[in-house]
């Protein structure tokens, strides 16, 4: 599994929103993929208490187009290992990868798609095998059975989310991102980037356990 949280840096004067909430729009030419987290497991393996984080960032490569080549790099040693492990689910081998995280189904995996097309790093039929043919766990689209109280099935926020759970969500807007890219302060979106998929992780793990329910073992007379 795959778990990762990008940032993408929308311009001063493309920042009014059209038909959604979502001001980033990854088709625009000057809306440019910062990069992001990523975090990898085995399905059986637990998550650990302190995850070993991977930044990759478009301020330690030399362009964006070498950033996306990276990513998508990271993505296809993901295919191969997830292969390679030869799990079975339901009874079937789980060969296609699994990535998680927070709305990625709305914005991360279609931010890589279409950055990777604007720089013309791989064709569009190998993108989609590398980014679409993924299966994705967007959180937000998983977690509505926390909120009986709502009959409407509708994706909810990372907030929402970790509220309900008992955890604490301190990402704020995404304005601070782009504040801290025109001021250079590129630690600080290392650092909150890093915390949002630290939370990503704690809500997947508690939604686990609220849905995993294991047979008790038998007792032995």
């Amino acid at each position: 599994m795959l778990f990762l949280d990008l940032e993408a840096y929308a311009p001063p004067d493309e920042r009014t929103a059209s038909l959604s909430s979502l001001i980033v729009n990854p088709a625009r030419p000057g809306h440019v993929l910062l990069g992001g987290c990523f975090f990898s497991k085995r399905f059986a393996d637990p998550l650990p208490e302190a995850p070993a984080l991977e930044g990759l960032w478009l301020w330690n490569f030399g362009s964006e187009a070498a950033l996306l080549k990276a990513i998508k790099a990271r993505f296809e040693d993901e295919w191969r290992r997830q292969r390679e492990e030869n799990v079975r689910i339901l009874g079937k081998p789980a060969v296609d990868l699994v990535v998680c995280g927070a709305g990625i189904a709305k914005f991360d995996l279609p931010a890589l798609y279409c950055r990777s097309l604007f720089n013309e790093i791989a064709s569009p039929a190998e993108l989609f095998e590398v980014f679409f043919k993924a299966r994705p766990i967007d959180l937000a689209n998983e977690a509505s059975f926390l909120f009986p109280e709502e009959p409407v099935l509708y994706p909810k926020t990372t907030r929402e989310m970790a509220g309900r759970l008992g955890l604490r969500e301190r990402k704020g807007s995404s304005k601070s991102v782009w504040d801290s890219y025109e001021g250079r302060d590129y630690g600080a979106i290392e650092q909150r980037t890093a915390d949002e998929l630290r939370l990503v992780l704690d809500i997947y793990k508690r939604l686990q356990g609220r849905i995993s329910r294991r047979e008790p073992k038998p007792r032995t007379p």
